[in-house]
């Protein structure tokens, strides 16, 4: 509680400097920002050798210089870099050699300017020096080192603690935020923070928090952000993608309608270890500008973002690709790798990084509705949970579900969670279940879709997505929820004279009372 406190404390006392100190440039600046999100192919190895790891963020840092530059000439005021982007993930011994004492921000350290200070801290002064050289705010995420004494109950038995941890520099380098990851996903390397944080930092163009990977699906992000003086997440991470409602881009636009906010989200791209797919998301538009495609190209993503209480009015955005060799190239074909499946139940591992994979949810619990006719109408239960379904199709030449869930969600133990969905779902037959595998493609054309459910929670994640995993812009559809004597109504509407090709379209309820408290703050 005391903590919490202090976080709602800071966030008011961030709120008058904001309104006293960066008042006059509220009132001559436009009325957006500019974003860029840097999604990068990680190649290089674990290694035991200094020198050798050395060696691997060296050359990473490299290729975030150009990226940086680039974000610059295209207007941006911060650039995001991904998780696990500057070193892959090792063991907990060859993590400790990419890791880096971080300074409190509460120092005002500028590693760019305090050479002396930081010349043992190669990519602290990277960094800095990329914020001021660039005048960007600039977040990358970074393996920190901390040493404790071995008799400290927390004090790993090596004697330091190492964490996941984003680092924030504003634009003349100095360092205003560090926030270590509260929620690790089988990371044995890494140490959980003693306490809950409060990662919300203040700029120019507004207070936002910083979060890392599976963060933003637990409940400590709610929390948070329901403070209305957040105008947005920065977000690095490298997402395991899960079909069918637990992709990238598609949560990532989900989240953001469902919760009103803003999310520039970097994702390392590395297809193999199912990670793919970044963006630059805002609630009353959906996606600004996104890229989702396993082809093993770097890509800045850019776009303008509205300002709390702003129109956005002359929207703009771009994607680069960044290939190693220093040329970019402006990408106008983005989707066009997507293969037709990646569901890790029927492929083999991947035999390089290339490979595109994503883990399935097993929906033997799920009720199951097959649809076979171009259009009807139907309801299902799932454990007290009844969701309505009416849709109208050319024809259905391939096989789709109406499926409803109301339980606990365990498809990746010892992680579990609870959720109720409905949805409507492209999938094919494996292992004697009949909807276990998630194409990617799909040739038969939806004109309406309608998706009606009473949920017991009012965090309800809506989605549409289409052939080769495209995110359907949010003009082409619609999301609301209300509260009734029911429930939490919600609903999706997608109607289109035209129609498009539909892989899913669903609605994610999260039961956050559900999580277990053993296992998260």
């Amino acid at each position: 509680m005391q903590n919490k406190s202090w976080c709602v404390a800071a966030i008011f006392a961030l709120s008058i400097f904001q309104n006293l100190a960066f008042f006059r440039v509220f009132a001559t600046t436009p009325s957006y920002y500019t974003a860029a999100v840097f999604e990068y192919v990680q190649t290089q190895n674990c290694t035991s050798d200094p020198e050798e790891a050395q060696e691997v963020l060296r050359f990473n840092l490299e290729m975030y210089i150009p990226a940086a530059k680039l974000a610059r000439s295209k207007g941006a005021d911060i650039l995001v870099f991904p998780e696990y982007a500057l070193f892959p993930e090792c063991n907990r011994t060859e993590t400790t050699l990419f890791c880096e004492k971080t300074p409190d921000p509460k120092e005002k350290a500028n590693p760019c300017v305090e050479v002396e200070r930081f010349k043992d801290s190669p990519t602290l002064r990277t960094l800095s020096c990329l914020a001021r050289n660039n005048s960007m705010v600039i977040q990358a995420n970074v393996g920190e080192y901390l040493p404790c004494e071995g008799e400290e109950p927390a004090c790993h038995p090596s004697g330091n603690l190492q964490y996941n941890a984003n680092v924030v520099f504003d634009r003349d380098g100095t360092l205003i935020s560090r926030y270590r990851k509260e929620h690790l996903w089988y990371e044995p390397h890494f140490d959980l923070p003693f306490e809950k944080q409060c990662p919300i930092f203040t700029v120019d163009f507004g207070t936002f928090l910083s979060y890392v990977c599976f963060d933003i699906f637990l409940e400590r992000i709610i929390e948070t952000i329901k403070e209305d003086v957040i105008d947005g997440i920065v977000f690095s991470t490298m997402w395991e993608n899960t079909m069918p409602l637990g992709m990238t881009v598609e949560f990532f636009e989900a989240f953001t309608i469902m919760m009103n906010t803003t999310l520039m989200a970097a994702c390392i791209q590395l297809p193999g270890q199912w990670a793919v797919g970044s963006g630059i998301f805002s609630g009353p538009y959906g996606a600004l500008a996104y890229t989702f495609d396993p082809d093993g190209i770097n890509k800045l993503v850019v776009a303008r973002v509205p300002r709390r209480d702003h129109v956005l009015e002359e929207p703009e955005s771009s994607i680069t690709a960044i290939f190693f060799n220093g040329t970019t190239s402006e990408w106008k074909s983005d989707g066009v790798y997507v293969p037709e499946e990646g569901s890790d139940i029927i492929l083999p591992p991947a035999r390089n990084s290339s490979h595109n994979r994503y883990h399935v949810i097993n929906m033997e619990n799920y009720t199951l509705h097959q649809i076979t006719l171009p259009h009807s109408y139907m309801e299902e239960c799932n454990n007290g949970m009844c969701c309505s379904l009416e849709y109208s199709a050319d024809a259905i030449t391939e096989t789709y579900y109406f499926a409803v869930f109301n339980g606990t969600q365990d498809t990746f133990y010892p992680y579990y969670w609870g959720e109720e969905d409905c949805l409507l779902v492209r999938c094919d037959a494996a292992h004697g279940r009949e909807c276990a595998t998630f194409p990617l493609w799909t040739n038969d054309i939806f004109h309406h879709v309608n998706i009606t459910a009473n949920f017991s929670t009012p965090f309800v994640y809506p989605t549409v997505v289409n052939d080769h995993f495209r995110l359907v812009p949010y003009k082409d559809w619609n999301y609301n929820t209300e509260y009734t004597l029911r429930g939490h109504q919600s609903n999706i509407n997608f109607d289109s004279e035209k129609g498009q090709p539909l892989l899913v379209a669903g609605l994610k309820g999260r039961l956050y009372r559900e999580d277990p408290e053993s296992s998260f703050f």
